[in-house]
């Protein structure tokens, strides 16, 4: 990053122990590359909230994923968070099942050394600056926070007033939200935490602080709070998310870029080459990286090979049998001081290089070893040969004739009518596609008998189409992600289709204008209530 300054993050969330809350509703931002974290703490009951913050970080994340320097960071930020206000509000008045749902947003944006921070709702922000100083950089919208502010209550008194949960500003509870928006410059050595009230009912400013000062990364700092949570009950939904700036270390920054520089479609040492190349041309440092022999894999010959030698049972190095033929046959040339053997060949193998084989008699006859034969005698005898299998031939012939069209019993005819087509059933449909026709056919009925124990990818994935098709648009939305989620554990037959119709149904289920036309379509399609069946 410019001005010397290098940014690291991470982020946990959780529902906590609380039985009253069992579905996470807050949503978190953690995008490192364009610079933007955000917490979102959704209300509503049921999955109302989740569908709220879920919708809000959505679109500010959208906002900053295609941002351009040129633009104002306060103003970008601030049109995302009212366009999110103004989604929820929609959908909540336009769908019963979303009706008062509602979420808070906190968020922070980094640029080189300037940091912007806006919230509405109580999630906050906290900085500790190089010094170990803490600072809340976000004031609470809630009832208890106001009195605070206008010293009609004490922080103490806040922290234990039954009212403390209720909000006084969110996204989605009203047409129009105010957003508040400061910039600030920070310094390396800075750290934020973005958190959810479900972090601050249990962890205080001061254990804030020292956690974000001596906490060491951000993964260890996430664990860390969830730990205290979990310690201290757990009662709300929690969600955190950390971030570092420090200053760059030049050898860091040297590593991380050499890394960022090899993509998956640069060739690389290994690659680039064939194994059956020689690696002549590449230069000294390239060759250390190999590891295997990469020499060439043509076989020498006999005189400019060297010699290998097996004495005594011990094997030869590895290097020097790779190129070595398994079998090399060749004659054994013959010592001065040995008899001379014309008629001996030798057969040299490293298995048995002893074995010896006599050449043939040159004079062996198919028709018998009698010494020399008459030239005159072979044609004649050849032709006798012949005659007698033509007349062997031409009997077997005349045999099965007669057996098959005189003396082969007749076949009775029992009257059973003759095969004109062969024709098969039908090929049964997949599992898969056969519950998919099920669940279009009666989606209720599906719904009922199924909905509680999905068990992986498609099992989901015909969960949420049932309740799609059902108009129960959010636990569709909850079913698909779900199956999304175990994609990698589907069957690679049904990867391909059920990757497409999530990314059809999410689309969906995100849209109440899509909503409405598709329960339009449906209701249109439906059959007549006299149609046969």
């Amino acid at each position: 990053m410019d001005n010397g300054i290098c940014i690291s993050s991470a982020a946990v969330s959780d529902r906590g122990l609380s039985e009253k809350r069992p579905q996470n509703e807050d949503s978190f931002l953690e995008m490192s590359k364009s610079g933007i974290f955000a917490v979102a703490d959704g209300v509503g009951g049921a999955q109302a909230g989740e569908v709220a913050s879920q919708m809000a970080v959505e679109i500010l994340g959208e906002a900053f994923a295609n941002f351009s320097g040129a633009a104002d960071v306060e103003s970008v930020m601030r049109t995302a968070i009212e366009r999110a206000n103004a989604a929820i509000y929609q959908m909540a008045q336009e769908l019963p099942q979303l009706a008062n749902m509602a979420t808070t947003i906190v968020a922070l944006h980094l640029a080189e050394n300037i940091a912007t921070i806006s919230h509405v709702g109580d999630s906050r922000l906290y900085r500790v600056d190089r010094d170990g100083d803490l600072f809340r950089e976000t004031a609470d919208h809630s009832m208890v926070a106001e009195e605070v502010r206008a010293g009609r209550m004490t922080e103490e008194q806040a922290e234990n007033h039954p009212s403390r949960n209720i909000i006084s500003r969110a996204l989605g509870a009203e047409p129009t939200v105010e957003v508040d928006i400061k910039t600030i410059m920070v310094e390396p050595g800075t750290s934020f935490l973005i958190c959810s009230d479900g972090i601050t009912r249990h962890v205080g400013d001061q254990e804030i602080k020292g956690v974000l000062t001596f906490g060491g990364d951000p993964v260890d700092i996430c664990e860390y709070l969830k730990g205290l949570c979990y310690e201290r009950g757990a009662e709300d939904n929690l969600t955190a998310v950390v971030v570092k700036v420090t200053a760059n270390v030049d050898d860091a920054e040297v590593s991380v870029s050499r890394f960022a520089m090899i993509d998956e479609d640069e060739p690389t040492i290994a690659t680039a080459r064939s194994p059956l190349e020689s690696t002549t041309d590449l230069d000294a440092d390239d060759t250390e990286l190999l590891e295997l022999d990469t020499r060439e894999l043509t076989i020498p010959t006999v005189s400019e090979r060297p010699e290998i030698e097996i004495a005594n049972n011990e094997p030869a190095a590895a290097d020097d049998l790779v190129a070595e033929p398994i079998l090399e046959m060749a004659p054994i040339p013959v010592s001065p001081d040995e008899p001379e053997h014309p008629a001996e060949t030798e057969i040299k193998s490293p298995a048995n290089e002893d074995f010896k084989q006599p050449a043939q008699n040159n004079t062996f006859s198919m028709f018998g070893d009698s010494g020399e034969i008459d030239s005159d005698e072979i044609p004649s005898s050849l032709s006798k040969i012949a005659s007698a299998a033509a007349y062997i031939l031409i009997g077997g012939l005349l045999g099965l004739g007669i057996y098959y069209f005189i003396l082969a019993p007749k076949p009775v005819d029992t009257g059973s009518p003759q095969l004109s087509e062969m024709r098969s059933a039908n090929i049964p449909l997949s599992a898969f596609e056969e519950n998919r026709r099920n669940v279009d056919k009666d989606p209720a009925g599906y719904i009922a008998k199924f909905a509680a124990n999905p068990q992986d990818s498609e099992d989901f994935y015909l969960i949420g189409r049932a309740y799609l098709l059902s108009g129960d648009y959010i636990k569709a939305r909850s079913a698909f992600t779900e199956s999304r989620n175990r994609l990698g554990e589907a069957d690679p037959v049904n990867v391909k289709i059920l990757a497409s119709d999530i990314a059809i149904a999410l689309a969906v289920t995100n849209d109440t204008t899509i909503q409405s036309m598709l329960k339009k379509e449906l209701d249109a399609a439906k059959p007549p209530a006299n149609a046969n069946r």
